[in-house]
């Protein structure tokens, strides 16, 4: 048996991630677009923006586009339904299903983006956990509300059977990192988004694969965040970037499921981790810095932030050390009971968090 999967991905998390999903109903809103014309070679089809971006539900080239929805002009949020799952969406902001085929299988992205979609956006990418799926994810980070605020884009792969192969020493056959790399060059080429702003994050085994994946492509992004992980054994003695890009980690010290300690078999203490990007980074040692945040709110978390940016490579290594936070994106929402995950702290939003840090690079 997948001796770590086991211990760190196993039935509990799945019904922890599986279980995250917003409880609401109202009816999905199938609304025309307003967009500017940008010309797509699918083919020999030239298309507009407006069509690669889910005008209707129809192939283009290789892929499949879903209509775009839009949320309601009135309300400060509306709740639609993606391929069965509900997600919320803030006014202003719209959401298009992309599916393709990868290495024989039927995958899938979502994406979160401004209603009046333009070329060069910025994007992020992020990773759901174990047994979740893309809206999940959303939801849980609010993610649509940083796309309202930023006017970036938010992009949510999922995984094939709700699990990523984030570990190179138990591969379960699915090539992810291929498959998170194809979804970069659908975005650039068919969305043409802004190549050189494209950051990677993700929650728990989302983390996971996000940090395996700037490991191995650390060309195709250029920034990388993980929620609720920290490294593997397995990934760190393989771990060579063709060029390391700007990383931050946030962690809780009361994570019942990755234990900020270190102390599950088979990965690294948060503060290791954080050690291992400074050494990949060249950083100096002394550089760093601790700062304690404000704390913001009454809800038995606080948040210290270690960082280090007197590193040879020019970028930044970052640790946020959430005291008392559980298994949870910060700022996000507390999808199960305290007792379960433990709490998600509101010292932090760590979706801002990750997106102010992620904007100050670019994958030159």
């Amino acid at each position: 048996m997948n001796e770590r999967r086991s211990s760190r991905f196993g039935v509990r998390l799945s019904l922890l991630c599986g279980l995250a999903l917003v409880a609401a109903s109202a009816q999905a809103q199938l609304l025309g677009q307003t967009a500017n014309l940008l010309e797509n070679t699918s083919g020999s089809v030239v298309r507009t923006l407006a069509d690669i971006s889910g005008t209707v539900t129809s192939p283009v080239g290789d892929l499949l586009v879903g209509t775009a929805q839009l949320a309601g002009p009135w309300l400060a949020h509306t709740v639609i339904r993606v391929e069965g799952h509900y997600l919320t969406l803030a006014q202003g902001t719209a959401a298009v299903d992309v599916g393709f085929t990868y290495d024989g299988e039927s995958r899938r992205f979502l994406i979160v983006r401004p209603a009046t979609a333009y070329a060069d956006a910025a994007v992020l990418l992020m990773l759901h956990g174990n047994g979740g799926t893309a809206e999940n994810q959303a939801n849980i980070s609010y993610a649509a509300d940083l796309v309202a605020a930023t006017g970036n884009w938010v992009v949510l792969p999922e995984a094939l059977n709700g699990t990523w192969n984030d570990d190179p020493g138990f591969s379960n056959g699915v090539d992810d990192v291929g498959f998170l790399a194809a979804v970069i060059d659908v975005l650039t080429h068919n969305f043409e988004v802004d190549a050189r702003h494209i950051a990677i994050s993700g929650l728990s085994n989302g983390a996971f694969m996000t940090e395996r994946f700037a490991c191995e492509r650390s060309d195709l992004v250029s920034a990388v965040a993980l929620v609720a992980g920290t490294l593997s054994n397995n990934l760190s003695r393989v771990c060579a970037p063709a060029q390391p890009r700007p990383i931050l980690f946030i962690d809780g010290t009361a994570d019942p499921i990755v234990p900020y300690d270190g102390s599950r078999l088979g990965t690294m203490s948060a503060t290791d981790a954080y050690a291992f990007w400074e050494t990949l980074h060249n950083c100096t040692p002394s550089a760093a810095m601790t700062t304690q945040l404000p704390d913001t709110s009454n809800d038995g978390t606080t948040v210290d932030l270690l960082r280090n940016a007197g590193c040879g490579s020019g970028k930044e290594v970052r640790l946020y050390t959430v005291n008392g936070g559980g298994h949870a994106w910060p700022g996000g929402w507390q999808y199960l009971p305290v007792p379960i995950i433990g709490t998600t702290s509101q010292d932090i939003d760590a979706s801002n968090v990750i997106w102010s840090f992620a904007s100050a690079y670019s994958a030159d």
